[in-house]
Parts: C-alpha cells; sequence; structure tokens
C-alpha cells in the first residue's frame, strides 16, 4: 500500500473511530480501562485473554509484544502503533502503545464508533459535586458551596471516578463533558 493510500486509510479508522485507553503492565495484564475500552472489549473478546488475571491482546502477537517491550523499557522507552487485524471481518483498528508511568502502558486503540457507553445514574450530590469541579472549583470551594465536609466531598469524588471508569476527578470530569452528563 502506498503512502497516500495508508494515510487515507487511517485517516478513515480516525474519522469514524473514538478512543479507547487501557492501561497495563510490561506483561499486558490489565490495570485500568475506560469506559469505551470497557464496551469495546465486552463486544471483541478475543483482544482479551483471561489466566487469573485479564491481559490485552493484540493480533498480530509478535508486533504488540515487541511494542510492550518498547514501551516498558526503563530509559529508552518508546510509543508504537500498530494496525490490530479483527476478527470476524471488522474493520481495523489502530492501537498506540505510549509509555505511560513506570511500569505501566497506556493502549490507546483507536475503534469503530460505539454507542454511549451507559453509565450508572448519578446522585443529586454527585451531580452538584461534579459542576462545581468542571467549573474549576477546588474541593475546599466545593465543600463551603454544598455546606458538606471536604472527606465527603472526597468520597463523592471518588464516587465519581468509579461511576465514570476514571483514574482522576479530572478525567472524570472530561469523560462527564464527552457524553453530556454535566447538563441538567
Amino acid at each position: 500500500m502506498g503512502n497516500l493510500q495508508a494515510d487515507q486509510a487511517c485517516s478513515d479508522v480516525t474519522r469514524a473511530a473514538t478512543l479507547a485507553c487501557v492501561d497495563v503492565d510490561p506483561a499486558g495484564r490489565i490495570v485500568a480501562r475506560d469506559a469505551p475500552a470497557a464496551m469495546f472489549l465486552s463486544q471483541h473478546p478475543y483482544f482479551m485473554i483471561t489466566r487469573g488475571a485479564e491481559f490485552l491482546t493484540v493480533r498480530p502477537k509478535e508486533d504488540f509484544a515487541d511494542a510492550l517491550r518498547r514501551a516498558s523499557r526503563p530509559f529508552d522507552a518508546r510509543p508504537s502503533i500498530i494496525r490490530a487485524d479483527m476478527r470476524p471481518e471488522g474493520p481495523p483498528v489502530q492501537v498506540n502503545v505510549l509509555p505511560f508511568r513506570k511500569r505501566l502502558i497506556r493502549i490507546v486503540l483507536f475503534v469503530p464508533l460505539l454507542a454511549a457507553p451507559t453509565f450508572p445514574s448519578l446522585s443529586a450530590r454527585e451531580r452538584s459535586v461534579l459542576q462545581l469541579a468542571a467549573a474549576g472549583q477546588r474541593r475546599d470551594r466545593i465543600a463551603h458551596s454544598l455546606n458538606i465536609s471536604m472527606p465527603t466531598v472526597d468520597m463523592h469524588c471518588r464516587n465519581l471516578r468509579r461511576k465514570l471508569s476514571a483514574m482522576t476527578t479530572s478525567e472524570a470530569i472530561a469523560v462527564a463533558a464527552k457524553w453530556n452528563l454535566l447538563e441538567d
């Protein structure tokens, strides 16, 4: 395939794709995943192997193993891009393997557009905390505005992260904004 055709194929994939993030250790064991990744993996179980723990697998396996090794090097970690084989007869998925943190690799999948994920319903107080955090208020100001304690704000933030499959409160806000959960 020529460069022009390859560029066109990549732009076609990204135009009709969404991002799904999976964090893995150097062996490929899944440590965390966001909501789109959870949905994608449930719809395409051949991307996951369960051997006591869940492991991400991408075909061609040799390319994926090499990419994990490159991303987990202690001093010279490098990102990689793989075009994964989809089965049965699905469109190709672009897989970016990125050094993330020490002993942690972020896999970003450009996957075919998925329906909006269904999130557990948020309580009224969780929505209030989410909206104030999205407006840029700090924890202490959120507590003061809602007349609750800071540990209660922290509890609501933990619940939001869990319900929105986010690792940080900032990521939870981004997920909520992406799926229009900040609107009343």
